[in-house]
């Protein structure tokens, strides 16, 4: 049996793809759409953008989530749920795109149901 695992990847709001023309950096989408887009591709079970109100990476200033727009570097999160052999292998697939992010394993535990 395959052990169900998450993972999370934090990076920064602006965050940008490497290696592209010009014009597909201004038309193409978003980093948390193009890894969620990715990830259906290699049909992972569960992807989730979460929403992060405020935060901040590195010990910068506070970024608040407050307003339409975001500041470049508000954090960003997207899970991530699988068995871990699938994850592995879109970890290693994506290892390019996912060089200045922060993915980070949690252990997932079983409940027992009712």
């Amino acid at each position: 049996m395959n052990n169900i695992i998450t993972i999370r990847i934090y990076f920064e709001y602006g965050q940008k793809i490497k290696d592209r023309s010009f014009w597909k950096k201004i038309y193409a989408p978003d980093f948390s759409t193009e890894l969620i887009k990715r990830a259906k591709a290699l049909d992972l079970h569960q992807v989730l953008n979460i929403n992060i109100g405020k935060g901040y990476f590195n010990k910068e200033k506070i970024n608040w989530g407050v307003g339409e727009t975001r500041h470049y570097n508000h954090p960003h999160l997207i899970e991530i749920t699988d068995n871990e052999k699938k994850i592995s292998a879109f970890l290693e697939q994506e290892k390019a795109l996912l060089l200045k992010t922060n993915v980070i394993i949690v252990k997932n535990e079983i409940l027992v149901r009712p």
